[in-house]
């Protein structure tokens, strides 16, 4: 089968090209024309489309017509919301503009998240799982679980065309070697340090192997044209029992701290934010609504891809772990594409109080016609998120 991986330079990226090749299939990756994978992936024998689909040429429906299959990996966390935007909703736009364009006919495989999933309305320990209610206020969360919100309903465009098969598959916390932080566990403090936020939480970790076989299944498999999966590992491990295996490879500091504390904290700023009339905002890491969830409890079911598609994550959690994190370990035989710093402080830039809101109308006011609403308003959601920066913007 011939496939195309688009994000092909990325984490997961270099897993799905490995079980790609590994399955015998006739591999193309897309990648951005900068990218520095473009000679990994030449040496062995992957057909490189080198296109930065946030600009693409005019004949990018031509190049990528010939694929059977596509995997759309491609997305990210800019320093700016307009940059994960582009990344992540502008890109997959060109795309399947391109594709209806040129009446590619194919399976198309979606790489979401679990960030679209409404959390906040979910009382603690409820099952997430495919049945779960999307976010029903996407303006309140972070920019990544909006724009992936976003990006599935430009994705579902494609479900209406002839002879197109979409399927949507919606990973946890993906983890791996180069990827051993999770953002569910707290907050860096530095290269070796954790502020680990309580430690109790369940978190839904898919091991980079495991979620890489199954979207490669995805694509062979008939049976998941149509589908919708979440990707997470069974048997789900706590923030401390995810720490004490890092703990035992590496000499990692860390600094525990209440996870009632830290959600007082929280409400406390923003009751001041709303009694001083906007004037400042609480930083995104202390909004509840954007932190609330990572830090509430729930249950996963990740039976799903088994009962469809007769598939099981070839790795188990002990095994992912061993592979995660101890020294002269790999994760597979192949080239793993581009490999992160262990843990590195996220920063965030500043942003004028009213573009966002701004530009996220005038966006959506363009579009009207062509991209299915999310379950509020436009301009609501243009309003909430411009109001939570400290100014409001038209009615």
């Amino acid at each position: 089968m011939r496939v195309l991986v688009t994000g092909a330079g990325g984490f997961l990226g270099g897993h799905v090209i490995d079980e790609l090749l590994r399955r015998g299939d006739d591999v193309g990756a897309l990648v951005r024309p900068s990218s520095t994978a473009r000679a990994a992936l030449e040496e062995r024998g992957v057909e490189v489309v080198p296109v930065d689909l946030r600009r693409p040429d005019e004949d990018l429906g031509k190049r990528i017509a010939s694929y059977e299959a596509i995997l759309h990996l491609a997305a990210g966390v800019g320093a700016s919301w307009r940059a994960t935007f582009d990344t992540n909703v502008l890109a997959t736009e060109n795309l399947i503009s391109a594709l209806s364009e040129t009446g590619w006919t194919g399976h198309f495989v979606h790489v979401s998240s679990f960030a679209v999933y409404g959390f906040n309305q979910l009382k603690p320990k409820s099952v997430i799982d495919e049945a779960t209610p999307l976010e029903p206020e996407p303006g309140r969360r972070d920019d990544y679980a909006w724009t992936k919100l976003l990006q599935e309903r430009v994705v579902r465009r494609l479900e209406g065309q002839a002879g197109v098969e979409v399927t949507i598959v919606r990973p946890g916390a993906i983890y791996g070697r180069g990827r051993e932080f999770q953002w569910r566990l707290g907050r860096p403090l530095g290269e070796r340090v954790v502020l680990l936020l309580g430690g109790g939480n369940r978190m839904p970790l898919n091991y980079v192997g495991n979620t890489a076989s199954l979207l490669v299944e995805c694509a062979h498999n008939p049976a998941a044209a149509g589908e919708v999966f979440n990707a997470v590992d069974p048997h789900p491990i706590t923030q401390r029992e995810y720490l004490r295996a890092w703990q035992r490879a590496e000499p990692i500091k860390v600094v525990r701290f209440p996870l009632s504390v830290y959600r007082a904290i929280g409400r406390a700023l923003e009751m001041v934010h709303r009694k001083i009339g906007g004037r400042t905002q609480p930083p995104i890491f202390l909004d509840s609504y954007v932190m609330e969830p990572s830090l509430r409890q729930f249950r996963y079911d990740p039976s799903r891809p088994t009962t469809v598609l007769g598939w099981e994550p070839p790795v188990s959690i002990v095994e992912a772990l061993r592979r995660t994190f101890e020294p002269g370990s790999s994760d597979a035989d192949g080239w793993h594409g581009r490999v992160p710093q262990r843990v590195r402080r996220r920063r965030r830039r500043r942003r004028p109080v009213a573009r966002p809101g701004r530009a996220r109308s005038e966006y959506r006011q363009r579009r009207d016609d062509d991209t299915p609403p999310l379950p509020e308003s436009p301009p609501s959601a243009a309003a909430s998120r411009a109001r939570r920066r400290g100014r409001d913007v038209g009615p």
